[in-house]
């Protein structure tokens, strides 16, 4: 090989390295590149993830807790109206308090319909059970249309039954929340 050839070959091989390097330099940075905007996709989907589970949880929040206090609060009107009927006052006055809380109560329940999760549901839907059963007593007795079984004991004994029932729910609620168990302090 000449002189003239080895000094070709070796500009080619110069001039082949330069490109094949500054190619190579461009995959690496176009690599480094994707795999950057990759991590910060990944890192933005998981805040996305985390800001929804978090406004999730503050919506369930805010639904239990103004269920909670709505079904509390009908118990307790239920719980002083079977009082009302049994000393033998007139009950309009109880029973349009008990209304009232109704109608408070069940449109929270249309809400914790639409936000809690299953298994909470099952149990706020055990809550409204027993409320509606204990409804429909009392508004037997208020009307002097009782059936059998229908008396201010069992009354009684289902409003007992509605607290250990909200005790419940409410437990399930704050599990579901994540606030049960030892203070974090």
């Amino acid at each position: 090989m000449d002189s003239a050839a080895a000094g070709l070959l070796a500009a080619v091989v110069g001039v082949g390295g330069t490109l094949g390097s500054a190619w190579l330099t461009q995959r690496r940075g176009d690599a480094s590149r994707r795999d950057e905007w990759e991590r910060l996709e990944r890192t933005r989907r998981a805040e996305l993830a985390a800001q929804r589970a978090e406004s999730g949880r503050e919506v369930r929040r805010s639904v239990y807790t103004e269920f909670n206090a709505a079904a509390r609060h009908y118990l307790a009107t239920l719980n002083d109206h079977a009082h009302v009927l049994g000393i033998g006052y007139d009950p309009q006055e109880s029973l349009a308090m008990v209304e009232t809380a109704r109608v408070d109560y069940r449109r929270r329940y249309a809400e914790a319909q639409m936000a809690v999760p299953d298994t909470v549901l099952a149990e706020v839907g055990r809550v409204d059970s027993g409320l509606g059963s204990l409804y429909g007593i009392l508004a037997r007795l208020t009307r002097d249309t009782g059936r059998e079984g229908d008396d201010l004991e069992n009354v009684r004994d289902r409003i007992k039954q509605g607290w250990r029932d909200l005790s419940r729910m409410r437990a399930m609620m704050r599990a579901d929340l994540g606030v049960t168990g030892p203070s974090h302090e």
